[in-house]
């Protein structure tokens, strides 16, 4: 598998302490005011350019004009090979696509004609517990040197790098429906720096009340883990069920959303917890969001998520 390490500059977290002393005025010598300002000037311009990047007008048409080669991982024989391999072949429907290894990934990804649907290893400098991520990529070949500069189609996280396939294989039909709805979206609507973020698709969340809920059970954090509790943050149509209903339900294409949440299998305590909610036959995103998991957030989607999907 790939390896990617998504740095962000540490002077970024320095932004809001520095704004703070400066607006309360609790730094009062110039000199050290302008060190401050400086800090949070170079904070906005290494926060910019360490951004996810919009792929231009004539990408997204090369894309469009592209053969997707599906990258096979490690084994051939992989979980992952054998699932992406059946889900592709049903449900890749806006480009021709072939199957590849790794190796022919390197010397292909500089060829612009290509695209390429591969997974990656992912850890991100922000993340101190270090964990690493596995997430699925849409990419367009390029000129460049490192995968982390190939332009992003999209990309979504699958799950912990050391967690079961079996907890996201049959959610695969779901997430390439919803990669080939982006694609288009990028095509057709105007484009908007906002579509850089997954948060930009919350814009759907009012939505979800009109919709029919699927929650995996081992989804839900300890906090919302009874019907009782769920009702009075979300009073609307939710099922919790187990992960092979959820399964059914997915494989039936069954009229409603689920939740496709990404966090910690074994050690619970550390790392990010990723929320996303799906619509099961058209692949559209309504709610994304991540918190890093602690005594206060533990691990599982959360009854402030409740709250948040609740909204209009």
């Amino acid at each position: 598998m790939i390896k990617v390490f998504q740095f962000c500059n540490f002077i970024t977290f320095l932004y809001k302490p520095c704004y703070y002393l400066i607006r309360k005025k609790i730094v009062k010598n110039s000199k050290m005011k302008r060190i401050l300002i400086l800090v949070i000037l170079l904070s906005f311009f290494t926060s910019f350019y360490g951004q996810p990047v919009l792929p231009a007008t004539s990408e997204v048409n090369a894309f469009f004009n592209s053969k997707t080669l599906i990258v096979y991982e490690g084994s051939m024989f992989s979980p992952y090979n054998i699932y992406i391999k059946e889900m592709v072949e049903q449900y890749w429907k806006i480009t021709p696509f072939e199957f590849i290894d790794y190796n022919e990934f390197e010397e292909k990804m500089t060829d612009s004609t290509l695209s390429f649907l591969v997974l990656t290893d992912t850890r991100f400098e922000r993340d101190k517990s270090g964990i690493h991520y596995n997430f699925i990529n849409l990419l367009l070949g390029a000129n460049v040197k490192t995968i982390t500069e190939m332009p992003e189609i999209g990309s979504l996280p699958l799950s912990y790098s050391n967690g079961s396939e079996e907890k996201y294989y049959y959610k695969l039909k779901v997430i390439i429906r919803f990669l080939q709805n982006r694609a288009k979206e990028l095509r057709d609507q105007p484009v908007t720096s906002s579509m850089k973020y997954l948060k930009y698709y919350n814009k759907n969340r009012h939505e979800i009340k009109l919709n029919t809920l699927l929650i995996a059970e081992n989804d839900l954090s300890y906090k919302a883990g009874s019907s009782e509790v769920i009702s009075k943050y979300y009073p609307n149509t939710i099922r919790v069920i187990s992960d092979d209903e959820l399964e059914k339900a997915i494989s039936d294409d069954e009229d409603a959303l689920f939740l496709h949440y990404v966090g910690p299998e074994e050690n619970k305590s550390k790392g990010w917890a990723f929320k996303m909610i799906f619509g099961i036959s058209n692949g559209q995103l309504y709610y994304y969001n991540r918190h890093t998991i602690s005594d206060k957030k533990p691990s599982g989607f959360l009854l402030d998520d409740f709250k948040r999907i609740s909204k209009n």
